[in-house]
């Protein structure tokens, strides 16, 4: 017991091992020692740690560790997210404008993501989407909360006459599925053109669906480094407020009557209001001897 206790006292200042360690072994070789005072020397230690002004650096760099061993944590909990895009456009040499040819995008767009559509694709045997959500939420709570709003279509000009380009994008956590989806809209979108669109329109794929290699999101080493940041500020802020408590603790002291008489006749014959004020002038002075 006394080996373990010794060896706490070690996490204590060097200021304080300096000035009190040879009172505290003699102390260790003859009072009781009980593992509970080992427990009150660690959590003295901890405190006269905290109180040190040289420990700011130590309890960012703590802190900080803590926090991005836990924003990493988080950030491998959360699964990975595939991006798989495909490039289409719609071409009309009948003289559409480009206002009509983007109503007609959208009512095709319309026909496929519709409620029954999303459904046959969610529960679709080779694709199976979101079977761990489905054990949870019915499938059209899945395809209105989750499928739709990881489905997009994003139109965009590409400068050349009577041709609309828009872009078929899905984000999901598997790539291969990613992929399988992205291209079953495609040929959805080129027959539902087929049957939707004008005389003299024709729909081109300019880039298929390619198999994402990388994830997107979660940027990992990014939620780590926020993890650090954040948690070397609140150490710091920590540090600062407990500090600030110990600066403002009220002492309590109960002293003996003589005691009393002679500390009031120095307030009384002294620059001294209270006796706050003499017990601090008392404290700089043995501040000042130990320098």
């Amino acid at each position: 017991m006394k080996r373990w206790i010794r060896w706490a006292g070690w996490l204590y200042p060097a200021e304080w091992r300096m000035r009190y360690g040879a009172e505290f072994d003699v102390f260790l070789n003859d009072a009781p020692l009980r593992w509970r005072d080992l427990g009150d020397v660690i959590r003295g230690a901890a405190l006269m740690q905290m109180t040190s002004w040289m420990t700011y650096w130590k309890m960012a760099l703590l802190a900080g560790f803590a926090g991005a061993i836990i924003a990493g944590g988080i950030a491998f909990a959360i699964p990975n997210r595939y991006v798989c895009t495909a490039t289409l456009a719609l071409e009309d040499n009948s003289g559409t404008s480009r206002l009509q040819m983007a109503g007609s995008l959208q009512k095709i767009f319309f026909a496929i993501l519709n409620r029954d559509n999303m459904i046959a694709l969610i529960l679709d045997p080779q694709l199976d989407l979101y079977k761990k959500e489905r054990e949870r939420l019915t499938v059209e709570q899945v395809a209105a909360d989750m499928f739709r709003k990881n489905v997009f279509v994003v139109p965009y000009e590409m400068g050349t006459p009577g041709v609309q380009t828009f872009r078929i994008v899905f984000s999901y956590p598997d790539r291969h599925k990613a992929q399988q989806v992205v291209a079953r809209l495609t040929q959805e979108f080129i027959e539902k053109e087929l049957k939707l669109g004008s005389n003299g329109s024709t729909l081109e794929v300019l880039e298929p669906p390619v198999l994402p290699e990388k994830p997107t999101s979660p940027v990992r080493p990014a939620i780590a480094l926020l993890g650090a940041l954040g948690g070397s500020l609140l150490g710091l802020v920590s540090l600062a407020i407990f500090r600030r408590m110990q600066t403002y603790a009220v002492v309590t002291m109960s002293i003996p009557k003589d005691t009393k008489r002679f500390v009031d006749s120095q307030i009384a014959a002294g620059p001294y209001r209270s006796i706050s004020d003499y017990v601090r002038e008392l404290i700089r002075a043995d501040e000042q001897r130990h320098k």
